[in-house]
């Protein structure tokens, strides 16, 4: 894909500006952080993980991509509550003796080296049985297109991407759902995105907090870690996306969304 449809007109932050910010949320332990624990993303990444449906169609390995993993925080929920389920059926006498083995590998990305060294040690603790394998990359470049060059075409199951998009810019994005689509099993493959979007129209307190955020993206964006309100809708169908669901969350004031797509066949024959 070469040609690229412009539908937001913003500045976004440089690679190497967030790189800068995401390392010192790292370092601080800064809410910018904490995605998924948080009390403004956390729900909406429920959401997201009940549309992932890691297991669908009796699959015996689940093959994860997280585009700008963070911290870890995001495999650390998935594979904490796998081995919940894992343990739990163990100690359940009522099951069959013999069942299913099944398990998830999950590739992390970012571009902030101290995000990936977080992650690292976050989930070194998955990565030495025959139920999960993790590993963390750094994408030194920031490019998302680099990344095609390391993993198969359509080895993948499932690529997520939590608060990331909101501050890539427009060519980056399309880059992002380039790579998806690279890499996602064209049968059963889907991306699901979370970030956040307006919330003009829906109460007086997620009126304010948009105006706000908006306001604060305007004149000092790298307090909000370059993340912007945000419609994914036309970056999918641009590329061909097609669209399964959409989800919105509203907790603490804060609109968030959750897009859940497969891939359009016709870009992975």
């Amino acid at each position: 894909h070469n040609a690229m449809k412009t539908f937001d007109g913003r500045t976004t932050l440089s690679r190497s500006a967030a790189r800068s910010v995401y390392d010192g949320f790292a370092t601080t332990d800064h809410a910018g952080g904490k995605d998924v624990e948080s009390g403004y993303g956390g729900p909406a990444i429920t959401a997201l993980l009940a549309m992932a449906n890691l297991f669908s169609a009796g699959r015996k390995t689940v093959r994860v991509l997280d585009y700008g993993c963070g911290q870890g925080k995001l495999a650390e929920l998935v594979l904490d509550d796998y081995r919940a389920q894992l343990g739990s059926n163990k100690e359940d006498k009522r099951k069959p003796r013999k069942t299913t083995r099944r398990r998830i590998e999950w590739r992390g990305i970012d571009q902030s080296p101290k995000m990936v060294e977080a992650a690292r040690n976050r989930l070194a603790r998955f990565g030495g049985d025959a139920d999960t394998r993790v590993s963390i990359d750094l994408l030194e470049s920031g490019d998302p297109s680099e990344v095609i060059r390391t993993v198969k075409r359509h080895s993948v199951d499932r690529v997520v991407s939590t608060y990331c998009l909101d501050l890539l810019s427009e060519s980056d994005m399309y880059k992002v759902l380039d790579l998806a689509q690279h890499v996602l099993d064209p049968e059963d493959g889907m991306i699901l995105l979370a970030g956040i979007t307006w919330g003009y129209t829906d109460s007086i307190r997620t009126f304010l907090m948009t105006a706000l955020w908006e306001l604060m993206y305007a004149v000092a964006r790298r307090k909000v870690g370059g993340c912007r309100p945000q419609n994914l809708v036309p970056y999918l169908t641009e590329r061909g996306w097609r669209i399964l669901d959409v989800q919105r969350t509203m907790p603490v004031g804060f609109p968030w969304m959750v897009r859940s797509s497969p891939p359009d066949r016709r870009y992975n024959k």
